[in-house]
């Protein structure tokens, strides 16, 4: 294998970047069918969106990639925001092949340690990293995990500790915090993600405010004395309120929503949620799992907003789970928090932290701002037809959404048989991950598609 500048080589078949279309014959086709039978025959209901089955061995590059029937495809979900570069960044491929070939692969990483001769990151450049990129928040400690929801379930188990009181959670409509059960006890998002499970006590949901103009959905309220108050001061409130804020243990929630639907809050609400947070000693947990790690723009997408978290749920384009924050909020006591493969997993460690390293060096987070803005400003266009009711986001995390379910799923479906990979998110809508190096060549490439699929639709 060779590796280019702009391109990659695979089987002495390159993928150009710069000139690369989709090239669709049939979709799916025999061998996406054959594959998806076979995976199916054994393999438990989930999320899967039969047809695109990518082939590893074939070319791929950035948002570019190759399915086991030939098609190339344009990905603009990047494995929902876990391939922060798309397909085989050359840096990364590079690390790969350095990387120090040994079983087990994974270890148990919070009860022994391991290291390497040369230059290859370890676990713990990793955490050097972290803290690099959270220390405008303060923060001095992590915990690496296997996935977003133990990133999710360590967040919350520190500030139950940290708190000393198993009190009331505090989360917001629309949420989704993992599909772990303490996880799910936070999830608002969907039903179907909840029901019959069941749930950790006292968890508390409110509005998740993203209204514009005038606030309708219920987080502004009046006081009995006439005052505008949202809905946490009321709760708390010293004279009128039912909750004492020593009973609240955490309060959890998205600075963008993700699966509940790409909803972009008002800056008020993000930072009198904070506020009222804060203000009465309650740590605020920042779900940075899609949204965080550059996608907005910022490394963490609550920076947005002004605001500063006391914990940080990251995974994702970090490869890993990772709870992070200061270190009075971590147990001292052995076996308080722990897991056999927590902190032990080395390739994805070391990718992590090359990740951050590409976005740090190539100056991503500006690309994030820049063509993001770009994108936004093409899919606003698309206000244009009657089927489009809004267009909205952030940096390179952005969506648009239908007046109707059916109609976003006919788009979807219409846009892969064009080559065009996207999913939905919420009920009626569309989201957009493409890489963090993505360009403006390929923005104009996927809104092209999408305008003439939506186009067609009636």
């Amino acid at each position: 294998m060779t590796i280019k500048k702009a391109n990659v080589c695979i089987d002495r078949n390159c993928m150009d970047r710069d000139t690369v279309r989709p090239s669709v014959r049939h979709f799916p086709g025999q061998i996406a069918r054959r594959y998806t039978a076979r995976a199916e025959k054994y393999m438990a209901t989930t999320t899967l969106d039969e047809g695109f089955v990518w082939a590893r061995d074939k070319p791929a590059i950035g948002p570019w990639c190759t399915d086991v029937d030939g098609n190339i495809l344009l990905d603009f979900v990047s494995h929902i925001a876990s391939a922060p570069f798309g397909y085989n960044h050359p840096e990364i491929l590079r690390l790969m092949e350095k990387f120090p070939k040994a079983d087990p692969d994974r270890f148990a990483g919070t009860d022994f340690l391991a290291a390497y001769d040369g230059d290859f990151p370890t676990v713990a450049d990793l955490h050097e990293k972290v803290v690099q990129i959270t220390k405008q928040f303060g923060f001095n400690m992590a915990l690496f995990s296997n996935s977003g929801a133990e990133s999710i379930e360590n967040a919350i188990k520190i500030c139950y500790n940290a708190r000393h009181a198993e009190g009331y959670g505090v989360c917001f409509d629309g949420a989704f915090h993992g599909r772990t059960l303490g996880a799910l006890s936070l999830n608002r998002s969907k039903a179907v993600q909840r029901e019959y499970y069941p749930q950790i006590p006292n968890i508390v949901s409110f509005p998740f405010c993203s209204c514009l103009g005038k606030c309708t959905c219920g987080w502004e309220t009046r006081s009995r004395k006439g005052k505008i108050e949202n809905k946490i001061h009321q709760w708390l409130d010293k004279e009128s309120g039912i909750v004492r804020a020593d009973e609240v243990s955490y309060v959890i929630l998205e600075p963008i929503q993700g699966e509940g639907g790409y909803n972009i809050p008002r800056r008020y609400f993000i930072r009198s949620v904070y506020k009222e947070a804060q203000s009465n000693g309650i740590p605020v947990i920042s779900d940075e799992i899609q949204a965080g790690l550059g996608r907005t723009g910022e490394w963490w997408a609550c920076e947005n907003f002004g605001v500063k978290p006391d914990v940080i749920a990251a995974a994702k384009g970090l490869r890993v789970g990772a709870t992070i924050s200061t270190r009075k909020f971590f147990p001292t006591e052995k076996g308080r928090i722990s897991g056999t493969w927590a902190e032990g997993n080395a390739l994805a460690s070391a990718v992590g932290w090359k990740t951050i390293d590409i976005i740090q060096r190539e100056k991503l987070l500006l690309n994030a701002r820049k063509n993001g803005a770009y994108f936004l400003k093409r899919l606003r266009e698309l206000l244009r037809y009657d089927s489009v009711i809004d267009a909205r986001g952030l940096g390179l995390m952005d969506a648009i959404e239908f007046d109707l379910k059916k109609t976003r799923d006919e788009v979807e479906e219409r846009c892969l048989k064009k080559g065009l990979i996207l999913v939905g998110a919420g009920y009626k809508t569309l989201r957009f991950l493409p890489p963090l190096n993505v360009t403006k060549r390929e923005i104009d490439v996927a809104v092209d598609i999408l305008n003439d699929v939506v186009r067609k639709i009636r």
